[in-house]
């Protein structure tokens, strides 16, 4: 009897702010009754980045403007990550892919969103090293 994962990786990418990288990673976990979906980001070093992406790990989409749904195309807000300094608005987006999307916001923008109840995305800040 097949059955399915209940906790698999969704959305992930990488993403160079500035100078760093970071590995943008949604966890889902879903089983009848729950659905839980966080994105978190882990920075990594230029070379993990560059292995990983040689490897077939798409780059995170950065814009100015929010993703707009459309058929075939979903768009959920996940939260506020800071960054290197700056702020996005992190977006999931998903068709026949599933990426996450960076739209840039300032300070003030990141305040008001956390203010008015959304999540802070979690940035594990040091680099795995093997």
């Amino acid at each position: 009897m097949a059955t399915n994962r209940p906790i698999f990786i969704g959305a992930n990418s990488i993403a160079r702010i500035g100078d760093r990288f970071f590995l943008i990673v949604e966890v889902e976990a879903k089983v009848p009754g729950v659905e839980i979906d966080p994105v978190f980001a882990v920075r990594i070093t230029r070379e993990q980045a560059r292995r990983l992406r040689n490897a077939g790990v798409m780059r995170t989409i950065i814009q100015n403007t929010r993703p707009q749904p459309r058929p075939g195309l979903d768009v959920e807000f996940k939260g506020v990550l800071s960054a290197n300094g700056r702020f996005f608005s992190v977006f999931d987006v998903e068709n026949a892919t599933d990426i996450s999307v960076l739209v840039r916001i300032n300070r003030e923008q990141a305040r008001r969103l956390i203010r008015n109840g959304a999540r802070i995305i979690r940035v594990v800040r040091r680099p795995f090293t093997n």
